[in-house]
Protein backbone atom coordinates (compact mmCIF):
# COMPACT_ATOMS: atom_id res chain seq x y z
CA UNK A 1 0.00 0.00 0.00
CA UNK A 2 1.10 3.48 -0.37
CA UNK A 3 1.13 5.90 1.70
CA UNK A 4 1.00 9.69 1.32
CA UNK A 5 -1.03 13.01 2.80
CA UNK A 6 -4.55 12.07 4.15
CA UNK A 7 -7.27 14.53 2.17
CA UNK A 8 -9.86 15.60 4.39
CA UNK A 9 -12.93 17.94 4.13
CA UNK A 10 -14.77 19.35 6.73
CA UNK A 11 -18.19 19.86 6.86
CA UNK A 12 -20.55 21.83 9.38
CA UNK A 13 -24.31 21.94 9.73
CA UNK A 14 -26.14 19.23 6.90
CA UNK A 15 -29.21 17.56 8.05
CA UNK A 16 -30.98 14.27 6.44
CA UNK A 17 -33.96 15.16 4.67
CA UNK A 18 -36.46 12.58 4.73
CA UNK A 19 -38.74 11.56 1.88
CA UNK A 20 -41.24 10.93 3.57
CA UNK A 21 -44.53 10.12 1.98
CA UNK A 22 -42.61 8.02 -1.44
CA UNK A 23 -42.49 5.56 1.71
CA UNK A 24 -45.90 5.65 2.97
CA UNK A 25 -47.14 5.49 -0.43
CA UNK A 26 -49.30 8.58 -0.38
CA UNK A 27 -49.35 10.99 -3.06
CA UNK A 28 -48.28 14.05 -1.96
CA UNK A 29 -48.74 17.63 -3.75
CA UNK A 30 -46.33 20.10 -4.32
CA UNK A 31 -45.63 24.03 -5.21
CA UNK A 32 -42.93 26.77 -4.89
CA UNK A 33 -43.57 29.97 -2.80
CA UNK A 34 -41.73 33.21 -2.51
CA UNK A 35 -41.36 34.20 1.43
CA UNK A 36 -39.93 37.16 2.63
CA UNK A 37 -37.35 37.24 -0.87
CA UNK A 38 -36.37 33.57 -0.11
CA UNK A 39 -38.02 30.46 -2.10
CA UNK A 40 -39.22 27.49 -1.31
CA UNK A 41 -39.96 24.05 -2.35
CA UNK A 42 -43.02 22.88 -0.55
CA UNK A 43 -43.95 18.79 -0.18
CA UNK A 44 -47.23 19.03 1.52
CA UNK A 45 -47.06 22.65 2.71
CA UNK A 46 -43.12 21.46 4.33
CA UNK A 47 -40.58 22.96 3.27
CA UNK A 48 -38.35 20.04 0.95
CA UNK A 49 -34.54 20.17 -0.16
CA UNK A 50 -33.39 18.65 -2.79
CA UNK A 51 -30.63 16.58 -2.35
CA UNK A 52 -30.92 14.03 -5.75
CA UNK A 53 -28.85 12.86 -7.74
CA UNK A 54 -29.00 11.81 -12.09
CA UNK A 55 -29.01 8.37 -12.49
CA UNK A 56 -30.95 4.68 -12.98
CA UNK A 57 -28.95 2.63 -10.39
CA UNK A 58 -27.94 2.56 -6.95
CA UNK A 59 -30.99 3.87 -5.90
CA UNK A 60 -30.45 2.10 -2.59
CA UNK A 61 -27.22 3.72 -1.77
CA UNK A 62 -28.57 6.85 -2.91
CA UNK A 63 -30.73 6.80 -0.23
CA UNK A 64 -28.14 5.20 2.31
CA UNK A 65 -25.75 7.87 1.15
CA UNK A 66 -28.73 10.92 2.57
CA UNK A 67 -30.25 11.74 -0.97
CA UNK A 68 -33.87 12.27 -1.40
CA UNK A 69 -34.45 12.66 -4.89
CA UNK A 70 -33.34 11.08 -8.21
CA UNK A 71 -33.51 13.04 -11.61
CA UNK A 72 -34.24 9.91 -14.22
CA UNK A 73 -37.03 9.17 -17.16
CA UNK A 74 -40.60 9.54 -16.78
CA UNK A 75 -41.76 5.99 -16.45
CA UNK A 76 -43.73 3.92 -14.41
CA UNK A 77 -40.69 1.51 -13.77
CA UNK A 78 -38.75 4.31 -13.02
CA UNK A 79 -40.79 5.73 -10.83
CA UNK A 80 -41.56 2.52 -8.82
CA UNK A 81 -38.17 2.12 -8.46
CA UNK A 82 -37.86 5.48 -6.92
CA UNK A 83 -40.81 4.51 -4.54
CA UNK A 84 -39.56 1.62 -3.42
CA UNK A 85 -36.20 3.57 -1.91
CA UNK A 86 -37.85 6.18 -0.53
CA UNK A 87 -36.87 8.77 -3.33
CA UNK A 88 -38.72 11.08 -5.15
CA UNK A 89 -38.41 12.16 -8.47
CA UNK A 90 -37.71 14.79 -11.77
CA UNK A 91 -39.35 12.53 -13.96
CA UNK A 92 -37.80 13.72 -17.88
CA UNK A 93 -40.67 13.90 -20.36
CA UNK A 94 -39.87 12.31 -23.77
CA UNK A 95 -39.46 15.71 -25.68
CA UNK A 96 -37.37 15.47 -28.60
CA UNK A 97 -35.28 18.39 -29.98
CA UNK A 98 -33.84 19.78 -33.31
CA UNK A 99 -30.88 17.32 -32.48
CA UNK A 100 -32.67 14.50 -33.30
CA UNK A 101 -34.67 15.85 -35.50
CA UNK A 102 -37.77 17.90 -33.98
CA UNK A 103 -39.31 20.99 -36.18
CA UNK A 104 -40.56 23.68 -33.79
CA UNK A 105 -42.21 25.21 -37.05
CA UNK A 106 -43.88 21.95 -38.39
CA UNK A 107 -47.39 22.02 -36.70
CA UNK A 108 -48.03 18.17 -37.41
CA UNK A 109 -44.69 17.08 -35.57
CA UNK A 110 -45.50 20.17 -32.61
CA UNK A 111 -49.01 18.33 -32.18
CA UNK A 112 -47.62 14.98 -32.24
CA UNK A 113 -45.26 15.44 -29.38
CA UNK A 114 -47.62 17.68 -27.09
CA UNK A 115 -50.36 14.63 -27.69
CA UNK A 116 -47.17 11.82 -26.53
CA UNK A 117 -46.02 14.12 -23.45
CA UNK A 118 -49.49 14.62 -22.16
CA UNK A 119 -50.13 11.24 -21.77
CA UNK A 120 -47.53 10.44 -19.89
CA UNK A 121 -48.41 13.02 -17.41
CA UNK A 122 -52.09 12.00 -17.55
CA UNK A 123 -50.44 8.21 -17.07
CA UNK A 124 -48.17 9.05 -14.15
CA UNK A 125 -49.47 12.69 -12.33
CA UNK A 126 -50.66 10.55 -9.51
CA UNK A 127 -47.75 8.47 -8.90
CA UNK A 128 -46.64 8.91 -4.81
CA UNK A 129 -42.93 9.04 -6.77
CA UNK A 130 -43.44 12.07 -8.56
CA UNK A 131 -41.71 15.28 -7.73
CA UNK A 132 -41.13 17.28 -10.66
CA UNK A 133 -41.70 17.39 -14.35
CA UNK A 134 -38.78 18.22 -17.05
CA UNK A 135 -39.79 18.95 -20.18
CA UNK A 136 -36.77 17.85 -22.13
CA UNK A 137 -32.93 18.32 -21.53
CA UNK A 138 -30.62 20.80 -23.02
CA UNK A 139 -33.14 20.87 -26.14
CA UNK A 140 -31.40 24.26 -27.51
CA UNK A 141 -28.39 22.05 -27.73
CA UNK A 142 -28.25 21.12 -32.08
CA UNK A 143 -24.78 20.38 -33.90
CA UNK A 144 -22.36 23.97 -33.33
CA UNK A 145 -22.64 26.71 -36.00
CA UNK A 146 -26.55 25.95 -36.08
CA UNK A 147 -28.87 28.17 -34.45
CA UNK A 148 -32.07 27.01 -32.38
CA UNK A 149 -35.50 27.28 -33.53
CA UNK A 150 -36.22 31.13 -32.83
CA UNK A 151 -39.88 29.48 -31.63
CA UNK A 152 -38.12 27.06 -29.10
CA UNK A 153 -39.00 28.80 -26.15
CA UNK A 154 -42.41 29.83 -26.94
CA UNK A 155 -43.42 26.29 -27.88
CA UNK A 156 -41.77 24.99 -24.48
CA UNK A 157 -43.46 27.28 -22.42
CA UNK A 158 -46.82 26.43 -24.30
CA UNK A 159 -45.97 22.40 -23.26
CA UNK A 160 -45.63 23.92 -19.51
CA UNK A 161 -49.11 25.44 -19.53
CA UNK A 162 -50.61 22.65 -21.12
CA UNK A 163 -48.88 20.55 -18.17
CA UNK A 164 -49.98 22.88 -15.21
CA UNK A 165 -53.96 22.69 -16.62
CA UNK A 166 -53.87 18.68 -16.59
CA UNK A 167 -51.51 17.98 -13.34
CA UNK A 168 -51.09 21.09 -11.10
CA UNK A 169 -50.03 19.78 -7.98
CA UNK A 170 -46.03 18.97 -9.47
CA UNK A 171 -44.33 22.09 -10.84
CA UNK A 172 -42.49 22.25 -14.17
CA UNK A 173 -39.41 23.43 -15.46
CA UNK A 174 -36.95 22.62 -18.64
CA UNK A 175 -33.35 21.66 -18.08
CA UNK A 176 -30.81 23.88 -20.28
CA UNK A 177 -27.27 23.65 -20.51
CA UNK A 178 -24.60 26.91 -20.53
CA UNK A 179 -23.77 27.60 -23.54
CA UNK A 180 -24.70 31.35 -24.74
CA UNK A 181 -26.11 31.45 -20.81
CA UNK A 182 -26.33 35.10 -20.26
CA UNK A 183 -27.99 35.84 -23.41
CA UNK A 184 -30.33 32.61 -23.07
CA UNK A 185 -31.27 32.94 -19.97
CA UNK A 186 -32.93 36.38 -21.02
CA UNK A 187 -34.74 35.29 -23.39
CA UNK A 188 -36.19 32.87 -21.50
CA UNK A 189 -37.05 35.33 -18.99
CA UNK A 190 -39.02 37.28 -21.90
CA UNK A 191 -40.56 33.81 -23.17
CA UNK A 192 -40.83 30.99 -20.21
CA UNK A 193 -43.36 32.22 -17.72
CA UNK A 194 -45.14 29.24 -17.56
CA UNK A 195 -42.90 27.28 -16.47
CA UNK A 196 -42.28 27.19 -12.15
CA UNK A 197 -38.16 27.25 -12.15
CA UNK A 198 -35.67 26.77 -13.97
CA UNK A 199 -33.15 23.24 -14.21
CA UNK A 200 -29.22 24.42 -15.10
CA UNK A 201 -26.77 21.96 -16.22
CA UNK A 202 -23.25 22.95 -15.35
CA UNK A 203 -19.92 21.85 -14.54
CA UNK A 204 -16.69 24.04 -14.22
CA UNK A 205 -18.66 27.08 -14.72
CA UNK A 206 -21.12 26.48 -11.94
CA UNK A 207 -20.38 29.49 -10.39
CA UNK A 208 -20.79 32.19 -13.23
CA UNK A 209 -24.11 30.52 -14.12
CA UNK A 210 -25.54 30.31 -10.76
CA UNK A 211 -24.73 34.17 -10.63
CA UNK A 212 -26.33 35.01 -14.24
CA UNK A 213 -29.63 32.71 -13.23
CA UNK A 214 -30.27 34.65 -10.30
CA UNK A 215 -29.56 37.68 -12.07
CA UNK A 216 -31.54 37.09 -14.86
CA UNK A 217 -34.05 34.37 -13.91
CA UNK A 218 -36.82 35.93 -12.28
CA UNK A 219 -37.94 32.41 -10.47
CA UNK A 220 -36.33 29.72 -8.68
CA UNK A 221 -34.00 27.22 -10.57
CA UNK A 222 -32.57 23.67 -9.50
CA UNK A 223 -29.05 22.21 -10.87
CA UNK A 224 -30.06 19.54 -12.27
CA UNK A 225 -26.79 18.18 -13.51
CA UNK A 226 -23.33 19.06 -11.96
CA UNK A 227 -19.96 17.40 -10.81
CA UNK A 228 -16.54 17.58 -12.01
CA UNK A 229 -14.79 19.75 -14.86
CA UNK A 230 -16.41 19.23 -18.15
CA UNK A 231 -14.02 17.24 -20.32
CA UNK A 232 -14.14 20.32 -22.49
CA UNK A 233 -13.60 22.68 -19.36
CA UNK A 234 -10.10 21.03 -18.77
CA UNK A 235 -6.42 21.74 -20.59
CA UNK A 236 -5.61 19.49 -23.28
CA UNK A 237 -2.70 17.57 -24.29
CA UNK A 238 -1.06 18.87 -27.42
CA UNK A 239 -2.26 16.56 -29.68
CA UNK A 240 -5.90 17.94 -28.43
CA UNK A 241 -7.14 15.55 -25.86
CA UNK A 242 -8.90 16.73 -22.38
CA UNK A 243 -6.81 15.74 -20.00
CA UNK A 244 -8.99 14.12 -17.05
CA UNK A 245 -8.91 14.69 -13.28
CA UNK A 246 -8.34 11.81 -11.06
CA UNK A 247 -11.17 10.77 -8.52
CA UNK A 248 -9.80 12.53 -6.13
CA UNK A 249 -9.58 15.50 -8.03
CA UNK A 250 -12.89 15.72 -9.20
CA UNK A 251 -14.22 14.93 -5.47
CA UNK A 252 -12.90 18.19 -4.38
CA UNK A 253 -14.27 20.21 -6.99
CA UNK A 254 -17.75 18.16 -6.13
CA UNK A 255 -17.28 19.30 -2.32
CA UNK A 256 -16.19 22.91 -3.12
CA UNK A 257 -18.86 23.45 -6.21
CA UNK A 258 -21.63 21.91 -3.23
CA UNK A 259 -19.90 24.12 -0.37
CA UNK A 260 -19.41 27.20 -1.84
CA UNK A 261 -22.13 27.61 -4.86
CA UNK A 262 -24.86 25.14 -4.44
CA UNK A 263 -25.61 25.61 -0.42
CA UNK A 264 -24.92 29.23 -0.70
CA UNK A 265 -27.46 30.14 -2.94
CA UNK A 266 -30.69 28.62 -1.16
CA UNK A 267 -32.32 31.36 -1.29
CA UNK A 268 -32.74 30.75 -5.12
CA UNK A 269 -32.03 27.34 -5.51
CA UNK A 270 -34.15 25.06 -4.48
CA UNK A 271 -31.53 22.16 -4.61
CA UNK A 272 -29.09 19.96 -7.08
CA UNK A 273 -28.47 16.65 -8.72
CA UNK A 274 -25.06 15.64 -8.99
CA UNK A 275 -23.82 13.70 -12.24
CA UNK A 276 -23.68 10.56 -12.44
CA UNK A 277 -25.27 8.24 -10.02
CA UNK A 278 -23.78 5.27 -12.17
CA UNK A 279 -21.04 5.17 -14.54
CA UNK A 280 -20.98 6.03 -18.61
CA UNK A 281 -18.79 6.33 -21.52
CA UNK A 282 -18.27 9.97 -22.33
CA UNK A 283 -14.94 10.93 -23.42
CA UNK A 284 -13.47 8.34 -21.31
CA UNK A 285 -15.30 5.31 -19.22
CA UNK A 286 -14.53 7.01 -16.21
CA UNK A 287 -15.32 10.68 -16.53
CA UNK A 288 -18.49 11.44 -15.18
CA UNK A 289 -19.45 7.76 -13.23
CA UNK A 290 -19.16 8.19 -9.26
CA UNK A 291 -19.15 4.73 -9.34
CA UNK A 292 -16.55 2.06 -10.68
CA UNK A 293 -17.43 -1.82 -12.20
CA UNK A 294 -20.16 -1.13 -9.04
CA UNK A 295 -17.59 0.36 -6.53
CA UNK A 296 -18.17 3.61 -4.71
CA UNK A 297 -15.56 5.99 -5.55
CA UNK A 298 -14.61 9.08 -3.32
CA UNK A 299 -17.24 11.37 -4.72
CA UNK A 300 -19.96 9.25 -3.22
CA UNK A 301 -18.07 9.67 0.24
CA UNK A 302 -18.31 13.31 -0.13
CA UNK A 303 -21.86 13.38 -1.34
CA UNK A 304 -22.45 11.18 1.57
CA UNK A 305 -21.12 14.00 3.65
CA UNK A 306 -22.40 16.80 2.47
CA UNK A 307 -25.92 15.43 2.98
CA UNK A 308 -26.06 14.07 6.28
CA UNK A 309 -23.16 15.28 8.16
CA UNK A 310 -21.12 12.57 8.74
CA UNK A 311 -18.73 10.40 6.11
CA UNK A 312 -19.30 6.53 5.15
CA UNK A 313 -17.59 4.27 8.27
CA UNK A 314 -15.04 3.12 5.51
CA UNK A 315 -14.17 5.40 2.87
CA UNK A 316 -12.61 5.21 -0.60
CA UNK A 317 -8.84 5.50 -1.40
CA UNK A 318 -7.67 8.70 -2.33
CA UNK A 319 -5.30 9.28 -5.76
CA UNK A 320 -2.78 11.47 -4.59
CA UNK A 321 -0.67 11.39 -8.42
CA UNK A 322 -0.53 9.54 -11.10
CA UNK A 323 2.58 9.08 -13.43
CA UNK A 324 4.73 8.08 -16.10
CA UNK A 325 8.12 8.25 -14.98
CA UNK A 326 10.27 11.12 -17.19
CA UNK A 327 7.53 12.92 -18.14
CA UNK A 328 6.79 15.88 -15.80
CA UNK A 329 4.60 17.78 -17.87
CA UNK A 330 1.39 16.02 -18.70
CA UNK A 331 0.37 17.95 -22.02
CA UNK A 332 3.54 16.42 -24.03
CA UNK A 333 4.15 12.67 -23.22
CA UNK A 334 5.46 11.04 -26.25
CA UNK A 335 6.89 7.83 -25.93
CA UNK A 336 8.00 5.65 -28.57
CA UNK A 337 6.27 2.43 -30.01
CA UNK A 338 7.52 -1.16 -28.85
CA UNK A 339 10.05 0.75 -26.01
CA UNK A 340 9.35 0.32 -22.01
CA UNK A 341 8.47 3.01 -19.43
CA UNK A 342 7.64 2.98 -15.91
CA UNK A 343 4.75 4.64 -14.50
CA UNK A 344 3.67 4.65 -10.70
CA UNK A 345 0.66 5.81 -8.69
CA UNK A 346 1.05 7.12 -5.30
CA UNK A 347 -2.32 6.52 -3.12
CA UNK A 348 -3.59 6.81 0.35
CA UNK A 349 -6.47 4.63 2.13
CA UNK A 350 -7.34 6.15 5.56
CA UNK A 351 -8.68 3.21 6.96
CA UNK A 352 -5.64 1.14 6.07
CA UNK A 353 -7.08 -1.24 4.28
CA UNK A 354 -4.82 -3.84 1.45
CA UNK A 355 -5.36 -2.10 -1.99
CA UNK A 356 -4.91 -3.97 -4.99
CA UNK A 357 -3.95 -2.24 -8.45
CA UNK A 358 -5.43 -2.90 -11.90
CA UNK A 359 -3.83 -1.68 -14.78
CA UNK A 360 -4.20 -1.10 -18.29
CA UNK A 361 -3.70 0.78 -21.56
CA UNK A 362 -6.30 2.22 -24.05
CA UNK A 363 -6.73 3.73 -27.01
CA UNK A 364 -8.14 7.14 -27.32
CA UNK A 365 -11.76 6.78 -27.89
CA UNK A 366 -13.42 8.42 -31.64
CA UNK A 367 -15.39 10.64 -30.97
CA UNK A 368 -18.07 10.99 -33.39
CA UNK A 369 -19.04 14.09 -35.44
CA UNK A 370 -21.46 16.02 -33.40
CA UNK A 371 -22.03 13.48 -30.86
CA UNK A 372 -23.67 14.71 -27.99
CA UNK A 373 -23.63 13.41 -24.54
CA UNK A 374 -21.21 10.47 -25.40
CA UNK A 375 -23.82 9.49 -27.63
CA UNK A 376 -22.07 6.89 -30.35
CA UNK A 377 -18.62 6.57 -28.29
CA UNK A 378 -17.63 3.32 -27.89
CA UNK A 379 -15.85 2.57 -24.93
CA UNK A 380 -12.29 1.67 -26.15
CA UNK A 381 -11.06 -1.87 -24.91
CA UNK A 382 -7.46 -2.74 -23.25
CA UNK A 383 -4.76 -3.84 -25.22
CA UNK A 384 -3.76 -7.20 -23.91
CA UNK A 385 0.03 -8.07 -23.62
CA UNK A 386 1.54 -4.58 -23.00
CA UNK A 387 1.77 -5.12 -18.93
CA UNK A 388 3.25 -7.57 -17.99
CA UNK A 389 2.77 -7.04 -14.04
CA UNK A 390 0.01 -4.73 -13.42
CA UNK A 391 -1.02 -5.48 -9.87
CA UNK A 392 0.79 -3.02 -7.47
CA UNK A 393 1.23 0.74 -7.35
CA UNK A 394 4.17 0.60 -10.07
CA UNK A 395 4.73 -0.73 -13.44
CA UNK A 396 6.33 -1.34 -16.38
CA UNK A 397 4.93 -1.24 -19.77
CA UNK A 398 5.49 -1.29 -23.24
CA UNK A 399 4.05 1.33 -25.67
CA UNK A 400 2.18 0.48 -28.46
CA UNK A 401 3.21 -0.52 -31.41
CA UNK A 402 0.87 1.73 -33.59
CA UNK A 403 1.30 5.09 -33.66
CA UNK A 404 -1.48 7.57 -32.12
CA UNK A 405 -3.25 8.98 -28.88
CA UNK A 406 -3.65 6.55 -25.53
CA UNK A 407 -3.95 6.57 -22.26
CA UNK A 408 -2.75 4.45 -19.39
CA UNK A 409 -5.82 3.93 -17.17
CA UNK A 410 -4.93 2.68 -13.39
CA UNK A 411 -8.06 1.42 -10.85
CA UNK A 412 -7.26 0.96 -6.92
CA UNK A 413 -9.72 -0.93 -4.28
CA UNK A 414 -9.88 -1.67 -1.30
CA UNK A 415 -11.45 -4.84 -0.76
CA UNK A 416 -14.30 -3.37 0.78
CA UNK A 417 -16.42 -2.20 -2.21
CA UNK A 418 -14.47 1.16 -3.14
CA UNK A 419 -12.56 2.20 -5.53
CA UNK A 420 -9.88 5.46 -6.82
CA UNK A 421 -8.61 5.64 -10.33
CA UNK A 422 -6.95 7.95 -12.23
CA UNK A 423 -5.25 8.07 -16.14
CA UNK A 424 -2.33 9.73 -18.20
CA UNK A 425 -2.61 10.36 -21.96
CA UNK A 426 0.30 9.77 -24.13
CA UNK A 427 0.92 9.91 -27.75
CA UNK A 428 2.97 7.19 -29.57
CA UNK A 429 5.20 8.78 -32.56
CA UNK A 430 7.90 7.30 -33.99
CA UNK A 431 11.17 8.96 -34.48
Amino acid sequence: MSTGTIIVWVLVGSTLQQAGAAETGGRSRYGIVEVARKWQLLRDGQPFYIKGAVGWEHFDVLRECGGNSVRTRASKRQLDRAQKYGLVAMAGLPVRGERNGMNWDDEGMVAEQRQRVLRAVEELKGHPALMLWAVGNELDWIPPGRPHSPRLWERLNELAVEIRKIDPDHPVLTVVGTGRFERKIQEMAKQCSGFDLLGINTYGDIDEVVGLAAKYWPKPFVIAEWGPTGHWQVPKTKWRVPIEQSSTEKARAVFDRYTTVIQPNRDRCLGSYVFLWGQKQETTHTWYGMFRDGMRTESVDVMQCLWTGSWPQNRAPAVLELSIEGFAAERQIYLEPGKTYSASVACYDSDYDELTFAWDIRPEVEIPANSYAGGGEKPAKPIPGLIADGHGPRVNFTAPSKDGPYRLFVQIRDGRGHAGYGNVAFYVRSW
